[in-house]
């Protein structure tokens, strides 16, 4: 998911950019973009999951912190940035199934701690109901997942997204796509190499595209994730949201909804991150991102979460309930 706002303001500005998107894509046999880091050790592999139209690049604040405690992981889903294009669709269940090829791939035989952003939390969480066995614990970042089909108004916000997904392609044919790269790298808070891969990857019309497709199968997928079983309840969770406008409807929703996730989990942590921009936990505001990881990696098995209190917590700063 990304924030309406950003949309309706590309939307209205900029319409005098005149240069062309790209459409190519890495050929078929190119194989998928993983970007690991760290020494494998006693905690598990963090393997984070990108949200709407991002990529491994949006990971790069977080990524050389994360390996300091061990081996963590980003990757571009297929279709996007720089791997092949998609062949197993753009659904949550689809998706779900290529982590699992990619964690083969890169020898993952023990439980991993899944993080991730925006709609990202929607796949692992499908994931994980999918193979809760290969799974130590999940972050969900300002994520989507199928709890929020219980909200009205976060089910209207997700129904925005889908038009104004359709309008960031129709605005990329229409030569803007500059802008909406400029625009979103300016608010992932990335500079230099990573600011750049950024910006090519948005530049690219059939990247766009794919994040488009993705995004339209969203509202779908979540009645396809939403549990039948209790299997994700014994998964150790944390949950990290956060809005500039805490006191907005929407926002006080998604906090809901988050919560549903926590109260259910028999392990969990609900980290509120009020005053955070929706991408800004993966970058300046990531000190929340990195306690939710640190905790799991210290506490990766149910029944161990009670050395980490909320005082200790309070006490680095974080707004925790």
């Amino acid at each position: 998911m990304v924030r309406s706002s950003v949309w309706a303001a590309l939307a209205l500005s900029g319409l005098a950019l005149g240069a062309c998107a790209r459409a190519d894509a890495p050929p078929p046999s190119a194989p998928i973009h993983v970007d690991c880091r760290g020494q494998p050790g006693a905690s598990p592999t963090v393997v984070l999951e990108s949200g709407l139209f991002g990529t491994a690049t949006d990971w790069e604040q977080v990524l050389p912190l994360l390996a300091q405690g061990g081996r963590v992981c980003a990757y571009d889903r297929s279709g996007l940035g720089r791997s092949p294009p998609k062949t197993m669709g753009e659904d949550p269940a689809a998706i779900a199934r290529e982590l699992k090829s990619v964690l083969d791939g890169l020898g993952e035989t023990r439980p991993v701690i899944l993080v991730g952003h925006s709609n990202g939390a929607l796949y692992v969480e499908q994931f994980a109901e999918l193979w809760p066995s290969r799974v130590a614990g999940l972050v969900y970042v300002n994520g989507v997942n199928s709890d929020d089909l219980d909200f009205p108004v976060l089910m209207e916000d997700l129904a925005k997204e889908k038009t104004l997904a359709n309008l960031t392609v129709a605005a990329a044919h229409a030569g803007l796509a500059p802008l909406i790269a400029d625009w979103l790298t300016a608010r992932a808070g990335l500079d230099g190499q990573s600011a750049l891969d950024k910006r090519r990857a948005l530049g690219n019309l059939y990247h766009l595209r794919t994040a488009r497709d993705e995004d339209l199968a969203i509202i779908p997928g979540l009645q396809l994730v939403r549990r039948r079983e209790k299997v994700l309840d014994d998964i150790p969770l944390a949950v990290v949201v956060g809005d500039k406008d805490p006191e907005a409807a929407t926002s006080k929703a998604w906090r809901a909804a988050g919560l549903e996730e926590v109260q259910r989990a028999k392990e969990s942590w609900l980290l509120d991150a009020p005053g955070v921009s929706h991408a800004s936990p993966l970058a300046k505001d990531r000190r929340y991102l990195l306690a939710a990881v640190n905790w799991l990696r210290s506490h990766p098995t149910v029944g161990h979460r009670t050395e980490l209190t909320d005082a200790e917590a309070e006490a680095d700063g974080f707004d925790v309930h």
